[in-house]
């Protein structure tokens, strides 16, 4: 399934004040950086895989247009963005699927019942579901910053990469990168404060 992180409100008020929607490139880079993996996947999912990319970009042109517009508010509540996103996204999906089917291009999507097409399946996402899958993108967005951009030493990165990424046994990761078993188990809980500390940022 796909994922959808966080948003940190701080991030959002800068945006909301980029009345250009050019001038604050690095936020909206992250901003894209955040949320394009996630948007992309989800219209995979949900039968766009031909045109994810395209959803993508789509959805970012409207998030800059609404922003600088300042059709959404941001403020306290990043919940309240996660929402609106997410009705962007399925709008947009609701849409193509709609084409497709004036076409005659119709497609069973995600679903067994071919007359339910995307909107069932979007709509069948709960609440619930889509707040978990909120906080284990952000989870996964806060490791990948911490193994990409930041000051860890190569080693440090690659030891918590082989022991908890990929599951590999203490000995074992111990034994390749020549440190002691309580070595990498104090890198581990380096990196997962590091990570602990970006996740809260996010």
């Amino acid at each position: 399934m796909a994922n959808f992180p966080d948003t940190p409100v701080l991030l959002l008020v800068r945006l909301a004040s980029d009345k250009t929607g050019i001038r604050d490139e690095a936020g909206w880079t992250r901003l894209f950086e955040l949320y394009a993996p996630a948007i992309k996947a989800f219209a995979e999912e949900r039968g766009s895989e031909d045109e994810s990319e395209d959803v993508v970009q789509e959805i970012f042109m409207r998030l800059v247009e609404v922003l600088r517009e300042g059709r959404v508010k941001v403020g306290g509540d990043s919940g309240k963005f996660r929402r609106y996103l997410a009705t962007l996204v399925r709008n947009e999906l609701v849409s193509r699927w709609r084409k497709r089917v004036t076409r005659g291009e119709g497609v069973c999507v995600s679903l067994d019942d071919p007359e339910s097409g995307v909107e069932a399946a979007v709509e069948s996402e709960t609440a619930a579901a889509i707040d978990a899958k909120w906080r284990l993108a952000r989870r996964r967005a806060a490791v990948e910053w911490a193994l990409t951009k930041t000051a860890l030493s190569t080693q440090s990165k690659a030891v918590y990469r082989a022991y908890v990424l990929e599951e590999r046994p203490i000995g074992e990761v111990a034994a390749e990168f020549n440190i002691p078993r309580n070595s990498v188990s104090q890198i581990k809980t380096r990196v997962e404060r590091m990570i602990a500390a970006i996740e809260n940022e996010f």
